[in-house]
């Protein structure tokens, strides 16, 4: 499943509402005139991919999250996905607050939000 940015004219990233991304919220954000270049909205398509499968607990997302944001950082820049980071950040913050004051908790997804969460923290310059 993929999440479909869409590039307005007055040079902003919006979410397709004919294809929202059913892992989590969109990700909507200023982004510079090289941000905005196909191939760099398709790594970030990708990245979306793993980071909001691997915040709701898939195994395997989670394993491959390390690297895929690791490739990412090292290929677009840190300042180039930094709002990126935010958001997902905020999304895993908000599933793993939800998660806590449900009488069933999940541990998968529970340990998978938090590994995302330090994942995030531990990226910022």
């Amino acid at each position: 499943m993929s999440f479909h940015r869409d590039i307005s004219a007055r040079g902003k990233v919006e979410p397709s509402l004919s294809q929202p991304h059913a892992h989590g919220p969109p990700i909507s954000a200023r982004w510079s005139r090289e941000e905005t270049r196909p191939d760099v909205i398709a790594r970030l398509e990708s990245l979306d991919d793993v980071i909001f499968a691997a915040i709701d607990g898939d195994p395997a997302a989670l394993h491959e999250s390390v690297d895929a944001w690791e490739r990412a950082v090292a290929e677009l820049g840190h300042d180039a996905i930094e709002e990126t980071r935010r958001q997902y950040l905020r999304h895993a913050q908000g599933v793993w607050e939800s998660l806590r004051h449900q009488e069933v908790q999940p541990p998968h997804k529970i340990f998978a939000a938090i590994e995302i969460i330090g994942l995030l923290v531990n990226s910022e310059r």
